[in-house]
C-alpha cells in the first residue's frame, strides 16, 4: 500500500511551549511540517495553549526572516495534551480541616499524588471547541493546579462541545489500565470519553521502541472493535529531527535538575520522538495501514476556518445593553449622535450634518462588509467615558485621528474645539486593523478609567464570552 505524507497528519506534537519537555520552536516545527508536505498538523503542548498564536501564524506564513516560504500552507489543528485527575479539587481557596481539626494541605486532596495526573489529548473542532479548550486550560491553572495544571471528568463533561479527544500516550488513564491488566476499567473509560465527545474520540496507537507500548497494542485494537472507536497512529513528537535526541535528553535533565552523566537521570532508550514521515509510520504499522490514514480522517473533522473567522474576522466585543426601543447598537448610536449634534448647535450646519451622515454610513458599511462593530465599540467607550466624568476621573480631550470625528464629539467622547475647523481626516480613523484600533480610541484617559471599564463590562458576563480574546478597551 502506498501512503504519502499527504495521507498522514501528525496529531500528537509538542513544541518548546511544553516546558522542559519539548525542544522544537514553533516556527521551525511548522516549517518542517510544511516542507514534508503534510496537509495538516496539530499542536498539543502539555497543559497549555501558549504556542497557539504563533502556530496559527506560521501555518499560513508566506515568508520568514530568511525570505519567502516556498512550501504550501498547512491546516492548523489547535489542541493541548491536558492533565486529567480524578478530582481537580486541591482546596487552595479555603482552609479545610479534618475531623480532629487538623489543617488539610493540598496533597491531602490528592491521594494519587502527581502520578494521578493522567494525559488526554484535546482538539478544537470549531469555534465553540476553541472557547471550551480556553476555559479548560484556564481553569486547570486557576483551580486545578497540583504539580501540573489539571482538569477532571466533571469539568471536561461541562465543556466538551466542539472538542475531539485522543487517548494520548502511556501516561493516559486508558493505557495505564491496559498496561496493568485492568482491561474492564480501560474499556469503561474509553466508552465514557467517547460518549463525552459525542463520538469524536479516537484511540492513539504509538510505538517508539518502548516494550510497554508494544504490549498494549493488541488491547487497543480490541477496545476499538468492541466500542467502535477508530484507532489512529500517532508519534509522540518532542523534537524535529532524530539527531536532536541528545539535546532533548539535556532538556529533560534540566527539567529534573539532574546531570547528563547521572545514571539515575530520566532518559529515553530510543531516539524516536521526532517528526516522522508517513513512510516511517508505515514501517511500524504496515499490517494496519488504515491507522495512519485515519489521522487525516480525524483531521478533516476540524473546521479551522470557523475558528479563524471568529478569532480574526472582526471585532470581538461583549454584549452591550441598549434600550428596548432600539433594534440594535447601530440604531441607538445614530439616535445619540443626532441628539448630540443638536446639543452642540450643529444641527443647522450643513458641513456638520454631512460629516455626521458620512461617519454613520461608514460605521454601517464597516459592520456589513467586514463585521467591524464600531457602533457597539463607540457605545462602550461612551459608557466608560461618561462614568469617568461622573466620578471626576481626568480624561483627555482626544488626540490624533480620534479627534477628527464629528460623531465622537457628538457622543461627548471627545471635547474641545470644532474638529472640522482644522480639516482633520475622519477616514484615517478607519484606516487600520482592529488590533491596532481597539486600544484607547485616541482618548488619552487617566489609568483609573481602566477600573471603570472593567466594572461596567464585567457584570453578569460569563467566562466563555471572552475566551481567547484580550480586553482591549484600555
Amino acid at each position: 500500500m502506498t501512503i504519502t505524507n499527504k495521507d498522514f497528519v501528525p496529531l500528537h506534537v509538542h513544541s518548546s511551549f511544553s516546558q522542559f519537555d519539548g525542544l522544537a520552536a514553533v516556527p521551525e516545527l511548522v516549517l518542517r511540517a510544511r516542507e514534508m508536505g503534510f496537509p495538516s498538523m496539530a499542536l498539543t503542548d502539555h497543559g497549555n495553549m501558549m504556542g497557539v498564536p504563533t502556530f496559527l501564524k506560521e501555518c499560513k506564513a508566506t515568508s520568514n526572516k530568511k525570505g519567502p516560504i516556498e512550501f504550501d500552507p498547512i491546516k492548523p489543528i489547535i489542541g493541548s495534551e491536558m492533565y486529567l485527575a480524578r478530582s481537580m479539587d486541591v482546596g487552595q481557596y479555603e482552609v479545610r480541616r479534618d475531623s480532629e481539626g487538623k489543617k488539610l494541605a493540598p496533597k491531602d486532596f490528592q491521594p494519587d499524588g502527581k502520578k494521578g495526573n493522567r494525559h488526554l489529548n484535546l482538539f478544537c473542532l470549531n469555534w465553540e471547541g476553541y472557547q471550551n479548550l480556553c476555559t479548560l486550560s484556564q481553569r486547570s491553572f486557576t483551580e486545578g493546579f497540583y504539580s501540573d495544571p489539571r482538569i477532571d471528568i466533571d469539568l471536561l463533561a461541562q465543556h466538551s462541545e466542539g472538542l475531539m479527544g485522543g487517548s494520548a500516550c502511556l501516561s493516559s488513564v486508558i493505557n495505564v489500565n491496559l498496561l496493568y491488566g485492568n482491561y474492564d476499567k480501560a474499556k469503561k473509560m474509553a466508552g465514557l470519553l467517547n460518549e463525552i465527545f459525542n463520538g469524536n474520540f479516537f484511540l492513539e496507537v504509538m510505538y517508539h521502541g518502548i516494550p510497554e507500548e508494544k504490549a498494549i497494542i493488541p488491547d487497543i485494537f480490541k477496545l476499538s472493535s468492541e466500542l467502535n472507536i477508530p484507532v489512529v497512529a500517532t508519534n509522540d513528537t518532542h523534537y524535529i529531527y532524530k539527531e536532536q535526541a541528545p539535546s532533548q535528553e539535556v532538556l529533560m535533565c534540566m527539567s529534573t535538575s539532574r546531570c547528563i552523566k547521572d545514571p539515575k537521570r530520566y532518559s529515553y532508550a530510543y531516539h524516536e520522538f521526532y517528526l516522522k514521515s508517513a513512510q516511517e509510520m508505515l514501517k511500524m504499522f504496515k499490517d494496519v495501514p488504515h491507522v495512519i490514514t485515519n489521522s487525516k480522517m480525524m483531521a478533516d473533522r476540524v473546521d479551522t476556518a470557523d475558528i479563524e473567522r471568529n478569532l480574526f474576522g472582526g471585532m470581538r466585543l461583549p454584549e452591550f445593553g441598549i434600550p428596548d426601543e432600539f433594534d440594535n447598537s447601530f440604531e441607538y448610536l445614530k439616535k445619540l449622535s443626532w441628539d448630540g449634534l443638536k446639543k452642540h448647535g450643529w444641527d443647522k450646519s450643513e458641513k456638520h450634518i454631512k460629516a455626521l451622515e458620512r461617519e454613520i454610513e461608514d460605521v454601517r458599511v464597516a459592520k456589513e462588509n467586514n463585521n467591524y462593530d464600531f457602533a457597539t465599540y463607540f457605545l462602550i467607550v461612551k459608557d466608560y467615558i461618561d462614568a469617568s466624568r461622573d466620578m471626576d476621573i481626568l480624561i483627555g480631550s482626544g488626540r490624533g485621528s480620534g479627534y477628527a470625528s464629528v460623531m465622537l464629539r457628538c457622543l461627548d467622547i471627545t471635547y474641545g474645539v470644532d474638529p472640522l475647523d482644522f480639516g482633520l481626516i475622519w477616514e484615517r480613523f478607519l484606516g487600520f486593523d482592529d488590533l491596532h484600533f481597539m486600544k484607547d480610541s485616541d482618548l488619552g484617559f487617566d489609568d483609573e478609567v481602566v477600573t471603570v471599564a472593567k466594572d461596567e463590562l464585567d457584570v453578569d458576563r460569563d467566562l466563555e464570552d471572552d475566551q481567547g480574546g484580550v480586553d482591549r478597551y484600555s
